[in-house]
């Protein structure tokens, strides 16, 4: 009897230390879990990114689709594109910058 529970109870053990193997240093790890959050949040933040330029795009689109103003201004300031006989001045935004500092 007892050599049968002490041979269980090594089993036991064995199945034990498997399985901590497995979840502390194996492919499912609690670390390999961090490092998969991590890199699902970066993806996130670039995924919101891309939805924010994807708003601004379609605002612009139908924008340049129902004004004609639009497109003169996106023209002029975009494609610097003038009339004839016309001077266009731009501003650059980092003399701006350094105007407000």
């Amino acid at each position: 009897m007892n050599r049968l529970f002490y041979l269980l109870a090594s089993f036991l053990l064995l199945v034990l230390i498997i399985l901590l193997n497995s979840i502390l240093f194996g492919e499912n790890s609690y670390s390999k879990k961090s490092l998969l959050l991590n890199e699902n949040n970066l993806q996130v933040k670039k995924n919101n990114s891309l939805k924010d330029q994807n708003d601004i795009l379609e605002f612009e689109i139908e924008n340049a689709q129902n004004s004609t103003e639009h497109v003169e201004n996106f023209a002029r300031e975009k494609l610097n594109l003038t009339y004839p006989n016309e001077e266009f001045i731009s501003f650059k935004e980092k003399e701006l910058d350094k105007l407000d500092d």
